[in-house]
C-alpha cells in the first residue's frame, strides 16, 4: 500500500515539475530611451525583461529578429544610416546586419547557440539590453516638425516581422507575444502645435509644475536654426538632453517624462542661437 501511494506521490510531482518546465519564458520587449546625439542623429535602445521568472527561473535566450515601422520623411531627403552602437548580450548573440528598407528598420536574427549555451535574461527591470541603435540622415538635418513615428513591425503582417526566440525544454522554441510589445513614446520627438511664425523667441513654465511623472514643456522659435533644449539638477550636472536639432519657425511642445529621476527641484535650458532663458520645475514623488 505504501509503495503503491509513493508511486501516486512521484508520478505527480513528476507531472508538476514537467509542467513548470515546459512552461514558455514571458517577456516585455521595450524600444525606450530616445535621445537626440545631434541634429541629423538619434539612439535607442532596445529592451528584453523577463517578466514570469517566478515560475519559469530563467529565460534562456536562442534569438531574436526586430523589425521597426517608421516615418521615412525624416530623413530630410537624405540617405539614412542604422547601426549597431552596442548591447547587453554576447556578440555572438546580438542581432546582426541592421538596414534601412522604405518605411522598415530591420535587424536580423543572431546564430542560435545551443540548448544551455543561452544568455539568461535579466527578470529585474528594464530587463537586459538587447541592442542599442543609431538612426543618422547624411543631410545637415533631420526634417524639422517631422516624427519619427516609431512602431514594432509584428505579426501578422507581409514580409519579415519581430521574432522572439527562448530554449524550452532543450528546444529552440519562438515565444513571441506581440501584445508585450512596446515604444516608451516619451521621448521619441517633439511636437510642432503650430506653423505660425512667433515674434520671439519664448521658453514657457512646463505644467503641470510641480509634477509625477510627466510634464508638458512648450517653446516658441520664430526662425530656423539650432535649439538645444536640456534637464538639469540643482547641482548644475546634465540630467536629460531633450533636443538638439535644427527646428523651422513654430510653436512646439516636449512632454518630458521624469520617471528615472528623484524628487527636487531642476532646470530647464532652451538655447538657440544667441538666445537663451532658463526656468525651474519641480519633481514630487
Amino acid at each position: 500500500m505504501k509503495i503503491r501511494l509513493y508511486l501516486v506521490l512521484f508520478i505527480l510531482t513528476l507531472f508538476s515539475l514537467t509542467d513548470v518546465h515546459s512552461q514558455n519564458p514571458e517577456y516585455t520587449l521595450t524600444a525606450k530611451n530616445f535621445n537626440r546625439q545631434a541634429a541629423d542623429s538619434l539612439t535607442f535602445e532596445v529592451y528584453l525583461h523577463h517578466t514570469n521568472s517566478g515560475s519559469v527561473n530563467q529565460f534562456q535566450y536562442a534569438a531574436g529578429q526586430y523589425f521597426f515601422l517608421f516615418n521615412p520623411a525624416i530623413a530630410n531627403g537624405g540617405t539614412l544610416t542604422y547601426k549597431i552602437i552596442g548591447s547587453g548580450l554576447p556578440q555572438n548573440q546580438q542581432p546582426r546586419n541592421p538596414t534601412v528598407s522604405n518605411n522598415e528598420l530591420r535587424l536580423a536574427g543572431n546564430a542560435t547557440v545551443g540548448q544551455g549555451n543561452g544568455y539568461i535574461l535579466s527578470s529585474v527591470a528594464p530587463g537586459t539590453m538587447v541592442v542599442k541603435m543609431s538612426l543618422k540622415t547624411s543631410a545637415s538635418s533631420f526634417a524639422p516638425g517631422v516624427n519619427l513615428d516609431l512602431q514594432w513591425k509584428n505579426a501578422p503582417g507581409p514580409g519579415f516581422f519581430t521574432r522572439i526566440y527562448a530554449y524550452v525544454n532543450m528546444l529552440n522554441t519562438e515565444v513571441t507575444i506581440p501584445a508585450n510589445h512596446f515604444i516608451d513614446t516619451a521621448t521619441v520627438s517633439i511636437n510642432q502645435i503650430s506653423q505660425i511664425i512667433p515674434a520671439k523667441y519664448e521658453l514657457n513654465q512646463n505644467y503641470p509644475n510641480p509634477f509625477n511623472p510627466s510634464t508638458i514643456i512648450r517653446f516658441a522659435i520664430p526662425k530656423t536654426g539650432q535649439v538645444n533644449l536640456k534637464i538639469f539638477d540643482i547641482a548644475g550636472k546634465e540630467v536629460a538632453n531633450l533636443v538638439n536639432e535644427v527646428l523651422s519657425p513654430g510653436e512646439y511642445e516636449y512632454k518630458f517624462n521624469a520617471a528615472n529621476l528623484s524628487s527636487g527641484s531642476y532646470f530647464y535650458i532652451l538655447r538657440s542661437g544667441q538666445f537663451s532663458q532658463t526656468r525651474r520645475m519641480m519633481i514630487l514623488k
